[in-house]
């Protein structure tokens, strides 16, 4: 979770016209550098009303006034500090009957408004304090009872009394209730002391967003659950057809199974539609939640597993699912098919394990060696890990770390002459840095390959600064006359998009070589863009090249879209040539920030990736998502072990 100033903030407000909900990113309240950010946090939460069957206008802070005009319940995301102005549109949006539920606020002003008082900040550990949150008995008609969410930072308030009390507290990875609220109610709203993640337990989520605007506004369960009948419906061509195919599967007990799912589901189905018909919106949505779950199910028994297939799971936090107990997360992929983990131990600023050339991390130093653990765990089962290593990208790098790389020279500097901080790929001592970490991760583990990842530049514009055009000229012999403009659009652009690429290149090269003589037979792999060649223009990532020459034992694209046509047409580029396709591992973004994918867009995806000759597949990201609704039905079928 980022952090600004200490402060992350998001506040919904509840109103019902035209679009019953508002869903307003801060952009004025926050500083500049913030506001892709708080979009990404807002359109989640567009999602999880979506999803939930309700549609949300979308907006920023610009006007908030007009934005709030009309409506009695929105979602204002990560408004930090609002302004007077704000303020007061907020004030007279109250005044008016609106609701808010505001998350995560440093404000004062908005907290009297609320009926609350701020304490601070507070900052958590990798121990697991903040994990799940439990709600009360007395919630409002339809929110969850807890709701699983990893949260490293809060901005604590307290109710006033007889003004405001608490909601929901915090729980710890053991289930233990810690000193710390997570929800508080008033008259006026509700109050998180966190922001909502995209972090897993989705559907949750928007039940909660959905229930706490619908305790405003109890009309809302009624065209939610017939939006989600809608959804429902869409799932493998409709009850119909999943009904008539179900006695179409060979094996004798799949086809009994899947035949008695899609008779509960034409059940189901009735129960729902009676529901509605008889206005009882809450019980027609939990049954039109419950025939998706059921059409998902159905559409799992269809599928049939593919043998020697790679089923490769990404897990970005590399502390597993639940951390402290790799055996549990392993045991978990395991059973659900799974093949392969690109476990995030490593980067260019951190590492998770006992490293001799990386920083250790403050995970390392809290929770210990994570990719022993890992390992200790999966190999008596089979699975194979790979060290997926944060290559030029300076994630995780604290101020400290950022200021050495800058000493040194190897980080990349913007056009207004600020520091990127990201780790030039041209400069030779960045490469043998990060190749002595690629040779530790294989020689020194017993770890079946390494990943590479942000294997390229971070964009165009980040590699024309005057170190770079003196490293140009050096290597190619050419003059840039009229730098940066000879290599943006004029004649020298396409000898220093080759001259980036070959830096690049020349990283992934050196990495082979490294596990080729320390740890032969071990795979060298990369997470790669997409669409080529523009990624070879855009970030110097060429890596059909890597692929042809043998660089690299695979790539794992990142596809991440929901649209299934798209998929199949970057996946046709992809696999064009046959000796190209077997080296494909398409990922597949289930809970990615391009995309978020239901489980039966995930099998469509995989199917696809089948057709096309790939040897496999990889699936973003390891989380609550992915283990309560997508990997259940995979392994009633396409990754039945």
């Amino acid at each position: 979770m980022k952090r600004v100033a200490g402060i992350l903030l998001v506040a919904c407000v509840v109103t019902v016209q035209a679009a019953p909900v508002a869903v307003v990113q801060g952009n004025a309240a926050v500083p500049a550098g913030e506001r892709r950010f708080a979009a990404a946090l807002a359109r989640h939460v567009e999602r999880w009303y979506r999803e939930a069957g309700v549609e949300a206008a979308y907006s920023d802070d610009t006007d908030l006034a007009k934005a709030l005009a009309g409506k009695r319940v929105a979602v204002l995301v990560y408004l930090a500090q609002p302004n007077a102005a704000q303020m007061a549109a907020l004030t007279a949006h109250v005044n008016r009957g609106g609701k808010l539920i505001v998350c995560y606020s440093s404000s004062p002003t908005l907290a009297a408004l609320m009926g609350m008082q701020t304490v601070g900040y507070q900052k958590g550990s990798t121990d697991g304090r903040w994990s799940l949150m439990r709600f009360a008995e007395t919630r409002p008609h339809g929110v969850p009872a807890s709701i699983l969410q990893t949260s490293q930072n809060l901005f604590l308030v307290q109710p006033l009394p007889g003004r405001a009390q608490v909601l929901a507290w915090w729980h710890d990875r053991q289930g233990r209730q810690t000193p710390e609220p997570a929800w508080l109610a008033s008259s006026v709203g509700y109050w998180m002391t966190h922001v909502l993640l995209a972090d897993g337990d989705a559907e949750a989520k928007g039940r909660l967003l959905l229930a706490l605007a619908a305790a405003h506004d109890p009309s809302l369960w009624q065209p939610a659950a017939a939006s989600v009948l809608r959804q429902a419906r869409l799932v493998g061509n409709g009850p119909d057809a999943l009904s008539q195919r179900a006695g179409q599967v060979t094996d004798p007990a799949r086809r009994a199974r899947a035949v008695a799912a899609a008779q509960t589901v034409k059940r189901t189905e009735a129960t729902a539609r009676q529901r509605l018909a008889a206005g009882q919106g809450y019980e027609a949505w939990l049954a039109a939640n419950d025939l998706k779950a059921r059409m998902y199910e159905v559409y799992g028994l269809l599928q049939t597993p593919r043998r020697g297939e790679i089923r490769a799971v990404w897990d970005h936090s590399g502390m597993g699912l639940y951390p402290g107990d790799w055996p549990r997360t392993c045991r978990l992929l395991k059973d659900a098919g799974i093949t392969d983990l690109y476990v995030n131990v490593a980067g260019a600023a951190f590492a998770h394990y006992a490293s001799a050339v990386l920083p250790r991390s403050r995970v390392f130093d809290e929770q210990g060696d994570q990719l022993a653990a890992c390992l200790a765990a999966a190999k008596p089962l089979g699975l194979r890990v790979h060290a997926w290593l944060l290559c030029f990208s300076t994630e995780g790098a604290t101020q400290e770390r950022l200021a050495v790389f800058a000493k040194r020279g190897w980080v990349l500097t913007q056009p207004d002459g600020s520091p990127r901080p990201w780790l030039d790929p041209a400069v030779p001592e960045v490469r043998t840095y990060l190749e002595a970490a690629v040779r530790e991760l294989a020689v020194k583990y017993a770890t079946d390959g390494v990943h590479l990842d942000f294997v390229r530049y971070p964009d165009f514009v980040s590699s024309l600064d005057p170190t770079v055009k003196t490293r140009f000229e050096r290597a190619t012999g050419r003059r840039a006359a009229d730098w940066p403009e000879d290599v943006k659009s004029g004649p020298l652009r396409q000898a220093f998009i080759r001259w980036r690429a070959e830096q690049v290149s020349d990283f992934v090269q050196a990495a082979r070589k490294a596990v080729r003589r320390g740890a032969p037979g071990k795979l060298v792999t990369a997470a790669v863009f997409g669409k080529y060649p523009s990624c070879l223009d855009a970030v110097g990532q060429d890596w059909e090249s890597w692929v042809n020459i043998g660089l690299v034992d695979y790539v794992t694209p990142m596809n991440y879209t929901e649209d299934l046509a798209k998929f199949n047409e970057w996946l046709g580029q992809q696999t064009r040539l046959r000796q190209q396709a077997v080296k494909v591992v398409p990922g597949i973004g289930v809970t990615a920030a391009e995309s978020r994918l239901d489980a039966a867009q995930v099998i469509d995806q995989i199917q696809a990736a089948r057709r096309a000759g790939c040897p496999g597949f990889a699936l973003f990201d390891l989380d609550t998502t992915l283990r309560q609704e997508i990997l259940p039905v995979l392994r009633m079928g396409i990754t039945a072990p």
